[in-house]
């Protein structure tokens, strides 16, 4: 299988406990490791509004189930499409994690070292897409 580089954003709920995080990131670095890949970089952007109240599939110790802030991360990794499908997996079924992209980077280098998100395309086209989907949801 031919190795490429992803980079995944996910947002998780913004009252998600640091070390609940931590263990995250274990977990899906483990496993790209695992899979012969490599974690290039973890990076935590902050909790910030999200575009549009996000749900939760179940609430949280406090009952929250609806969310308007989220703490965005962003993984940068190489690694098989076999293995880009099992971090999905173990994002997907982590009731922490309210929404996981997986884009993959065209230039190994262009992206690894902004953390800004202003110029980082990427988030920008997230974004860009909630915002579309927004727009089509309110004009139905």
């Amino acid at each position: 299988h031919s190795m490429g580089l992803y980079e995944c954003v996910m947002t998780t709920r913004n009252t998600t406990p640091f070390h609940v995080l931590h263990g995250l990131m274990k977990e899906v670095s483990l496993k790209v490791v695992e899979g012969g890949g490599i974690v290039r970089s973890i990076q935590n952007h902050g909790i910030r509004d999200l575009p549009h109240r996000f749900r939760a599939r179940f609430p949280d110790k406090e009952g929250n189930r609806y969310f308007e802030k989220g703490r965005f991360v962003s993984v940068f990794y190489d690694s098989n499409p076999k293995t880009m499908r099992q971090v999905e997996s173990i994002l997907q079924i982590n009731n922490d994690v309210l929404r996981n992209t997986h884009l993959k980077a065209r230039n190994k280098l262009w992206f690894i070292n902004i953390a800004r998100e202003d110029r980082n395309p990427y988030i920008q086209r997230i974004l860009e897409q909630e915002q579309q989907q927004q727009q089509q949801q309110q004009q139905q």
